[in-house]
């Protein structure tokens, strides 16, 4: 959001503290941290990564706030009288929905929610604010995007909880559910890139398996049941609502031999620890993300251990398992490369 500190400056009128910065992408936060200039400003994040985003953009810019990292919104234990969402233009739309009504349950009766859109024209916002607080106000249509605020005027304690549950399963086995919810990976569904993967993957009984990058854990949930009950499977991810979904998915799964790891950079994970590594970053991200999953993965496998990614974009990560690995072999599936190595 280039424009998000202009934007907000034309409602800051309407600001009363404390604050809270719903998301956002992290220099577009720390700039309206920034212009709110007061210490009790809380800035939510629900992944690690960006969470460390943020704290760097507020020191770069000189901003003091508070940076929280919860699954969900309403899990900070504090009401405010200003909630601010500043939505980037292609963000994903459930997520701004229910960002939207999670904000309603962290405001004091009589707090504000001011959103702020990148689009000239949003005609969105209004009426998702309208859902959930009654009534909407928004700034003219410009360049900048568009500001939408609410007060909420009563407290209704009851909580709309946006998930969608999804089924998936091993070729042979019986059909597992789960459940998502906005903000993690592939919501909604099991995604195509994963279905190739678990077609593929070697997995034994008894092994130990990690799924890295595990959003709501269903590949690590149906690779127990190759693993057995002897095997175990540790999932890992920086997003706090995605492990908090896979350690409810592996329960209800009777997936019990398991260990739920949130970390940016694979800490609280042992070396020569696993024989067996799954990994399926978003193609679409930055390239950083899938060095990680490929440069970090080595150390963790066991002499013999099998490393499989998913990709859509071989000729990037091809390059990386040879960098880390020395050799790799390549199978085409389901329309992506799953590219395979070991050690």
């Amino acid at each position: 959001m280039k424009h998000a500190a202009d934007l907000f400056r034309s409602v800051a009128d309407r600001v009363r503290p404390p604050v809270c910065i719903a998301l956002g992408p992290p220099w577009a936060v720390a700039s309206i941290a920034k212009r709110i200039a007061r210490p009790d400003t809380v800035c939510y994040q629900m992944d690690l990564h960006q969470a460390g985003r943020v704290r760097e953009c507020l020191d770069e810019q000189g901003a003091t706030a508070e940076v929280g990292a919860k699954p969900d919104l309403w899990d900070i234990d504090q009401r405010f009288g200003t909630v601010v969402f500043p939505a980037a233009a292609y963000g994903d739309r459930e997520l701004k929905i229910d960002t939207v009504e999670q904000a309603y349950h962290v405001l004091e009766p009589g707090g504000v929610l001011l959103s702020l859109s990148e689009y000239e024209r949003d005609n969105q916002f209004a009426k998702w604010h309208k859902k959930v607080f009654g009534k909407c106000g928004e700034s003219p249509a410009g360049p900048n995007g568009m500001a939408f605020w609410s007060t909420k005027t009563d407290d209704v304690p009851d909580r709309r909880r946006h998930e969608v549950k999804y089924h998936a399963k091993l070729s042979d086995g019986a059909p597992r559910e789960f459940v998502s919810r906005p903000g993690t990976f592939s919501y909604g569904r099991f995604d195509n890139g994963s279905r190739a993967m678990i077609e593929v993957a070697d997995v034994r009984p008894g092994d130990a398996v990690l799924d890295l990058g595990c959003g709501a854990g269903s590949v690590g949930c149906l690779m127990a049941d190759k693993a057995g009950p002897t095997g175990r499977v540790t999932f890992i991810d920086s997003n706090l609502r995605a492990v908090q979904l896979a350690e409810m998915n592996a329960a209800a799964n009777g997936v019990t031999n398991a260990k739920f790891v949130v970390a940016t950079r694979l800490q609280g994970l042992e070396t020569d620890r696993f024989d067996v590594i799954l990994a399926n970053p978003p193609y679409y991200a930055k390239a950083e993300i899938a060095r990680l999953f490929v440069e970090g993965a080595r150390d963790l496998l066991k002499r013999g251990g099998r490393y499989y990614i998913v990709t859509k974009m071989p000729e990037a990560v091809v390059p990386m398992i040879f960098d880390t690995f020395g050799d790799c072999s390549v199978i085409e599936n389901r329309g992506y490369s799953l590219v395979m190595a070991g050690v």
